[in-house]
């Protein structure tokens, strides 16, 4: 999802990520010393930690570095708790059990690539972590067995793991329901056209390509003659069966590069870049041909289509002006008896 609303998803969930994780540790700091005694490192190391997790939340907060927020939130909460598991026993430290959160963070403010990343480095680290445990110093003087260091060093080496693959299982679920909503989003229930938000897309696209390179864009108008008619006397039913039938026409017979949308109602809209407005013509014609040589619905109604033309103007041109062009060309066509092709003036 790399657009403005994701990038502002990412960068508000990377906030609240470390909102919490500063809630998290001025409790603990508050609260530890009231249940155990520790040695004083503990407690400078907390406040090192607080301080920089308000440092790196100042930074995001006034959106210094956007494109470095993911790395950087990855590689200091690796900072934080590295430490404190380095003075706290390694794998046997109560800390460890929050290990296998960060994959899971990784996949949520990063992506997989990310979550994969950190899920290799903990791994290696765990697993090195357990084969040297002997080595490590617990400052809070807790005993353990090597026994009991590998058996808890091999589950925590599984949890970090199956977080990994939790993250990429997330990730591809909500890969697949965020473009299931937007694909909604741009697209008529009815017909599976474009709607008007995906047309402003693409229009705005169109425009400024055709700006870039100087090339025509023209702009196709069409509605469907009489449609009142049809769902007055056969009903709303057959009335959507022609409006989706005569929309699978009109797009089976324009260019991949072009654009089709329903306008609403029983108007759709065509986008035909790189066409000249003589060339539309042409366009419209042989569409304005094939409808109405077409029988449609159970009732095998004939329909014909009126259509207004324009083309991009050179000098501040933009969608709304083309497409009060081409309507103005579409109920010019209406008055002089439908089933035309007018173009604008």
């Amino acid at each position: 999802m790399p657009n403005n609303t994701q990038a502002k998803f990412n960068h508000n969930l990377t906030l609240r990520v470390i909102e919490l994780a500063i809630i998290t540790m001025a409790i603990t700091l508050v609260l530890r010393p009231l249940f155990v005694t520790l040695p004083t490192l503990f407690t400078v190391l907390n406040l090192a930690n607080l301080v920089l997790a308000l440092v790196f939340y100042t930074l995001v907060r006034l959106d210094l570095f956007p494109k470095w927020e993911c790395i950087l939130s990855l590689v200091i909460a690796i900072i934080l708790i590295m430490p404190m598991l380095a003075l706290s026993g390694g794998v046997n430290s109560q800390v460890a059990c929050i290990l296998p959160l960060y994959p899971v963070f990784a996949a949520l403010i990063g992506g997989y690539k990310e979550s994969l990343l950190v899920t290799i480095f903990l791994t290696v680290c765990v697993v090195l972590a357990t084969i040297f445990s002997t080595d490590i110093v617990d400052l809070s003087e807790a005993d353990y067995s090597r026994e009991k260091s590998v058996v808890r060093g091999f589950w925590l080496t599984m949890s970090i793991i199956f977080s990994g693959v939790f993250g990429r299982f997330f990730l591809k679920k909500y890969t697949e329901f965020t473009e299931q909503l937007r694909d909604e989003n741009i697209h008529d229930p009815l017909t599976g056209l474009l709607n008007r938000r995906g047309l402003n897309r693409n229009f705005s696209r169109e425009l400024d390509s055709a700006s870039l390179s100087t090339s025509p864009l023209s702009v196709l108008l069409i509605d469907i003659d009489y449609f009142k008619k049809v769902n007055d006397m056969y009903g709303h039913d057959t009335g959507d069966i022609c409006l989706v039938q005569v929309g699978k026409l009109l797009a089976d017979n324009i260019r991949k590069s072009d654009t089709i949308a329903r306008f609403g109602g029983e108007e759709f809209i065509i986008l035909l870049p790189g066409t000249t407005q003589l060339d539309a013509v042409k366009v419209a014609e042989y569409l304005k041909g094939i409808v109405a040589q077409g029988k449609f619905s159970d009732f095998n109604l004939p329909l014909t289509i009126t259509i207004g033309i324009t083309e991009r103007h050179p000098q501040n041109d933009n969608a709304l002006k083309m497409i009060k062009r081409a309507d103005k060309a579409l109920y010019k066509g209406k008055d002089k008896g439908r089933n035309c092709v007018e173009v604008s003036e």
